[in-house]
């Protein structure tokens, strides 16, 4: 049972009888998935080139094989008594499996190596692309690409014997028949159980569990081609070469081709490919390549970055607050937290309060590669309005500022009234580039308030600070300096303490001589003092 009709996740279905799906879809839909599929360059809405059938970028700007996002590969093992495949009579429904080794696959089905990327688009979108590389052409090609949700433990290249695949409801097929000519058909089964489906629902067999639900794809959601001349081989490197009809590509819109669910978040992890003798369903499996991990996902995520600045340690975490459907966490600088498989929906990001010595600088948040517009901030919350499939990461950057402390010693500290002083301050503490300025002042009181003279302002270079001007004292008494620190980026502020720095002007102390003249007369002489005043008494 097949039909041409897409699965798409938003849609009615209801099986009838026959076994075929009634779909109630947009019409649109419904042309993307009937019309016949023809080798175009790109997909609407992908930059991949997945059906020009080379491994190369034509069109600067787009995505090939040379550049694949997200590039899985997958080697087959070779040689006539090492190749391995499945045991004879094994078909694509059967889930329990025999690896045998020494069994050399018919050469038009002798699989060399795969390949598979996915990206997601603008739009959101989950777009799929895969290869195949076999041995020799003999025209027609028939195999499936096998994308499962979990992985099959212990399926690996070397293993022989018994194997269950770990399928699960919902794992897709990807058929990939090519007829020896132009352009193959792609199509999609659904692995079905009791728990998603009927045996109405099976492809061939009528028996659950079985891959059904089949559709075929058009050109709307997929495209693929078969190399029709010789193409270089970027991958594998070397200068190597593929001949006519070794390689085979192919893009599917999987978002279009219903394969995500309606509002729920889906995962693959693990594909492998196999090969058919022919291109009916119910062929004999002949050779496959044993499974790589992927992630193909219509999941969103939310990762949030820390970036710390001007660090004394790498220590110093901060904490975060989130949304109810979030957990809280902490993070260090440097650190980072992914909160993975998350629907669609708004979330919330809070930073708490910093710890001391630390300002917020900023938090912005992208799709990866540019700004998320879906992000609304408030402070240290941002806001994210996250979409199926879009992978978002919040950068939240933190600035630390030392605080410093500012000592001065006065040349000298005590002076003769006349006498001039210089300051001179040391920071402790600042980091090894401060900068900023200190302002010198000298105040005559014990507040450093009043009476405030300016000793100049100098500018601190790597945390060394000049010392003040010079200043005259013409007065005897009390003065107090005074050094205030600036600050700069990566320091606070700092004044020195006022009564730790006490200037004691003292008064001049002059000398007197005195003279007798010839009339009954003295004459007196003051020498060392400073701006003198007063009277002189003669007796």
């Amino acid at each position: 049972m097949s039909t041409t009709l897409p699965q798409p996740a938003d849609t009615a279905r209801r099986t009838t009888r026959s076994g075929r799906y009634l779909i109630a879809a947009a019409a649109t839909a419904a042309i993307l998935l009937t019309q016949t599929m023809t080798a175009v360059a790109n997909l609407p809405g992908s930059s991949f080139e997945s059906g020009d059938g080379n491994l190369a970028v034509d069109t600067g700007g787009n995505l090939d094989w040379s550049n694949a996002p997200n590039l899985a590969t997958g080697v087959d093992v070779v040689g006539k008594s090492s190749d391995n495949a499945f045991g004879q009579g094994t078909k694509e429904d059967v889930s329990a499996v025999s690896v045998v080794t020494g069994s050399i696959p018919p050469n038009k089905n002798d699989l060399q190596r795969f390949y598979v990327a996915n990206n997601v688009a603008g739009n959101c979108d989950i777009f799929l692309y895969l290869a195949w590389e076999r041995l020799v052409n003999i025209g027609n090609a028939n195999l499936d690409f096998e994308i499962n949700q979990k992985a099959t433990a212990g399926f690996t290249a070397s293993t022989t014997g018994a194997v269950t695949l770990n399928r699960t409801p919902g794992d897709v097929l990807v058929s990939y028949d090519f007829g020896g000519s132009g352009t193959p058909t792609l199509g999609l089964s659904f692995w079905v159980t009791s728990a998603n489906g009927a045996a109405s629902d099976c492809f061939s067999s009528n028996a659950l569990p079985c891959w059904g639900k089949h559709v075929t794809l058009g050109s709307g959601v997929a495209e693929g081609a078969v190399n029709t001349s010789s193409v270089a081989e970027p991958i594998i490197g070397g200068g190597t070469t593929l001949a006519t009809g070794l390689f085979g590509e192919a893009g599917i819109n999987l978002t279009a081709a219903g394969v995500f669910p309606a509002g729920v978040c889906e995962a693959f992890g693990s594909t492998f490919v196999k090969s058919r003798s022919s291109s009916s369903f119910t062929a004999e499996v002949k050779d496959f390549i044993a499974p790589v991990a992927v992630n193909i996902s219509n999941c969103g995520s939310i990762t949030v970055n820390k970036v710390t600045q001007n660090a004394p340690n790498a220590t110093q975490t901060f904490g975060f607050t989130t949304s109810s459907n979030l957990s809280s966490f902490s993070l260090a600088g440097g650190g980072s937290k992914a909160f993975n498989t998350l629907n669609a929906g708004t979330y919330t990001v809070t930073e708490g309060a910093e710890p001391t010595g630390w300002d917020f600088v900023s938090v912005s948040c992208t799709d990866g590669t540019n700004t998320y517009t879906g992000t609304t901030y408030s402070g240290t919350t941002a806001t994210i309005a996250l979409k199926f499939g879009q992978n978002v990461v919040c950068t939240y950057t933190n600035h630390y500022k030392n605080a410093p402390t500012i000592a001065t010693v006065l040349a000298p500290a005590t002076v003769v009234v006349g006498g001039s002083v210089h300051d001179t301050a040391t920071l402790s503490g600042a980091s090894a580039n401060a900068g900023g300025t200190v302002t010198y002042t000298v105040y005559s009181d014990t507040a450093c308030s009043a009476g405030a003279r300016d000793a100049g302002t100098v500018t601190v270079s790597s945390g060394s600070v000049p010392n003040s001007n010079a200043l005259t004292f013409t007065s005897a008494g009390d003065f107090y300096w005074q050094a205030v620190y600036s600050g700069d980026a990566d320091n606070t502020g700092a004044t020195s303490v006022c009564t730790s720095e006490h200037l004691v002007v003292t008064k001049a102390s002059p000398s007197a001589t005195t003279a007798q003249t010839v009339l009954p007369n003295d004459s007196f002489a003051l020498s060392g003092g400073f701006n003198a005043t007063g009277t002189v008494s003669f007796k």
